[in-house]
């Protein structure tokens, strides 16, 4: 089945479907939570990649992360245990420091994952079914 008989089928009816809610959300904001778990388990790019799409209909995107991995990730580097209480944890000196470079880190990365743009949005369509 060549790619156009299949974006036929499959992208046009989508897309059609899809168009009220672009037209509806148009200049409207969307603040997104994404849990630093998600980060950690590789999920940024696509993430990304999606924000970058809803963002280029005319959505703006508030995007806030959580970095609880990360932190954790650096107290263990520095070999200091995390301290909870009741689920939430104790931040001293040590683990406040962790959290800063670990929200700076984050941030490098989310701002090197939104800078890619879109996969092959430069390549024109017909060469997509290669």
């Amino acid at each position: 089945m060549t790619m156009t008989s299949v974006f036929n089928f499959t992208f046009v009816p989508w897309f059609r479907s899809v168009a009220p809610y672009i037209h509806k959300f148009r200049n409207q904001t969307f603040v997104v939570g994404i849990a630093g778990e998600a980060i950690a388990a590789g999920k940024l790019p696509n993430l990304a990649q999606d924000l970058a799409m809803i963002q280029s209909m005319g959505v703006k995107i508030v995007l806030v992360h959580g970095f609880r991995p990360q932190v954790n990730e650096q107290l263990k580097a520095k070999g200091h245990p995390p301290k909870y209480a009741n689920g939430i944890r104790i931040t001293d000196e040590v683990a406040l420091d962790c959290a800063q470079e670990a929200a700076g880190q984050l941030r490098y990365e989310i701002e090197a994952a939104f800078s890619q743009g879109f996969p092959l949005a430069s390549r024109p369509l017909a060469k997509l079914s290669t």
